[in-house]
């Protein structure tokens, strides 16, 4: 499970890759920390409340808190303002889970129907798209939620001394 990680960065560049009522997911985000070094989240899941506040500000210094879903793409949970208050919306994080759970059955129940389509168009090859559309949709229904849960991420929350009412 991704642990809640803290990094003080500047945003340099970022694209908008879909965007909707709850959140925002942008690709290709280019970060620069505080020591100078430049890297890139290849994909950066963000509600949009936060967005409001300011986290994806560009040229001016970020507290993001955040958890890694794979290697290079993040979901953030909080960000911290230059005056030091962090802010947070755990009850929209919730609806974020729940979707995810939601699409995570979708994905399970379409996975064989369209692994059997795509394999009659291969000649069998599309048969791996089955065990791959399984393993996805066992992330979406039980890995995320559980690492997205309220009560994880107010004690993760609460080791980088940020106290959530």
């Amino acid at each position: 499970m991704s642990d809640l990680k803290k990094l003080t960065l500047t945003v340099k560049n970022f694209n908008v890759k879909a965007s909707a009522d709850l959140d925002t997911l942008y690709d290709t985000v280019r970060c620069e920390d505080d020591l100078g070094n430049t890297f890139h989240f290849k994909e950066v899941v963000m509600l949009n409340y936060l967005k409001r506040h300011g986290a994806m500000m560009t040229d001016s210094p970020r507290a993001w808190y955040f958890k890694h879903l794979t290697k290079k793409s993040i979901v953030l949970v909080a960000v911290g303002k230059p005056d030091g208050k962090v802010e947070y919306d755990l009850d929209h994080m919730k609806l974020v889970t729940r979707s995810s759970v939601l699409k995570g059955v979708m994905m399970a129940v379409a996975a064989v129907p369209a692994g059997v389509i795509i394999a009659t168009a291969t000649y069998g090859l599309g048969l791996l798209f089955i065990p791959m559309a399984l393993f996805y949709s066992y992330r979406a229904v039980f890995k995320i939620p559980r690492m997205l849960r309220r009560k994880t991420l107010v004690s993760d929350l609460a080791q980088h001394g940020v106290i959530v009412r």
